[in-house]
């Protein structure tokens, strides 16, 4: 039987929990399956071509409905390491970064786990007979999920972020923890070359989130502390975003940063659309997820734009992640996944309402057209000077 054993570090605050998220956090092996399958998912489509095929060979692996995984899956925790209570208090980047998990003041709406920082997984096959896809695919699945990605809640914008540490195979170690910017950038091109990606196959968007010719990965920056870190692109994210709040006639951040308002012609539609209820397009900044909301202090007017549908999301394309590099410190991994952003004839619905009000007093409904979703708004925000020294990996 075969054997895969992935050690991973919890390099940023994770919130994972069960289904009562007031609890202690713990690490779950029903939210680690569901990773390896979100991760299996993402690099398998460039080979295989078709959601159709890639369903075909998750069933294989992960299992259904009608048939059971071919593997067992097993968790250990390391030795636990003492990980220091964070005062997310004026730590704006990390209050933008951890909506829903920290208010606006820094308090903490969810308790998050930092019990051990280090685990491993543990793959044992059912069968001798493995195929050569799922021996192909399942090293791709854990090193993708240990280079780009993280568990729990806000995964996406940094929060309990995974680096890979080491990886074994039958008891024989096929990789060692990156130490630099080198290594680190060797890995993610090892990865991206395995899928044979090539930039000429990017024109048509992937089906979902998955690697694509499409892709942008950048390594943004370095620290010496992974929250502050993380702090810090919460806090270019934020200046790159925000119209700012109204204070002695000027536009700040919750900083006292005077707001750049990039994108006031988003303000502007949205002001409008309180006035009148009236609209013809989305915000140009919904490319970053939905929901997307504002709230004017001035008219207490709050507004949301959500597709129409059972969950009212889309996960947001850019993936923050934060790596470490032993004794060198930590590095801010960047991915961008262009992909359709919403199923065709979805409707984005469009709703304004004073606050402490249950009723929209303007409710619309937009055709929702794939060609107003513009990606390179996000590739602009890897264009500013917080990232000049920043390192291209792909393409």
């Amino acid at each position: 039987m075969m054997q895969w054993e992935a050690t991973y570090k919890i390099t940023t605050p994770m919130f994972l929990a069960g289904a009562e998220q007031d609890k202690p956090p713990e690490l779950r092996l029903p939210s680690f399956k569901g990773l390896l399958r979100f991760w299996f998912r993402a690099v398998a489509l460039p080979k295989l071509g078709k959601w159709e095929e890639v369903q075909k060979l998750e069933k294989e692996i992960f299992g259904s409905t009608e048939r059971q995984s071919s593997f067992l899956l097993g968790l250990d925790l390391a030795k636990p390491e003492r990980m220091e209570d964070i005062d997310f208090r004026r730590k704006y980047g990390l209050i933008y970064l951890g909506h829903g998990l920290v208010d606006f003041r820094g308090e903490l709406q969810r308790p998050y786990y930092k019990g051990s920082s280090v685990f491993t997984l543990r793959l044992l096959f059912k069968k001798k007979n493995i195929s050569k896809d799922v021996e192909f695919f399942l090293p791709l699945t854990l090193k993708a999920l240990g280079l780009f990605g993280g568990a729990g809640a806000r995964s996406r914008r940094g929060f309990g972020s995974l680096s890979l540490l080491t990886l074994s195979l039958d008891g024989q170690r096929v990789w060692n923890a990156i130490t630099n910017i080198s290594e680190l950038v060797i890995k993610q091109k090892e990865l991206l070359n395995a899928l044979e990606l090539k930039t000429e196959d990017g024109k048509d968007l992937p089906e979902y989130t998955a690697f694509s010719g499409r892709t942008r990965i950048w390594i943004g920056k370095t620290g010496n502390k992974a929250i502050d870190l993380l702090n810090d692109i919460g806090l270019e994210l934020l200046r790159y975003r925000s119209f700012g709040k109204e204070k002695n006639g000027k536009h700040v951040l919750p900083s006292g940063e005077e707001a750049e308002q990039n994108f006031a012609a988003d303000h502007d539609l949205i002001m409008q659309f309180c006035k009148t209820g009236e609209i013809e397009k989305h915000p140009a900044r919904v490319v970053f997820g939905l929901p997307h909301n504002y709230f004017f202090s001035q008219s207490k007017d709050i507004v949301q734009i959500q597709p129409y549908g059972e969950t009212g999301r889309r996960a947001s394309p850019l993936f923050i992640h934060i790596h470490d590099l032993g004794k060198n410190g930590y590095a801010a991994v960047f991915t961008l996944f262009p992909a359709q952003f919403l199923p065709q004839k979805t409707e984005m619905v469009i709703s304004v309402k004073q606050k402490n009000e249950r009723k929209a007093r303007y409710k619309k409904w937009l055709n929702y057209d794939e060609n107003y979703i513009n990606f390179h708004i996000i590739e602009k925000f890897m264009e500013r000077p917080a990232f000049s020294q920043k390192v291209v990996v792909w393409p």
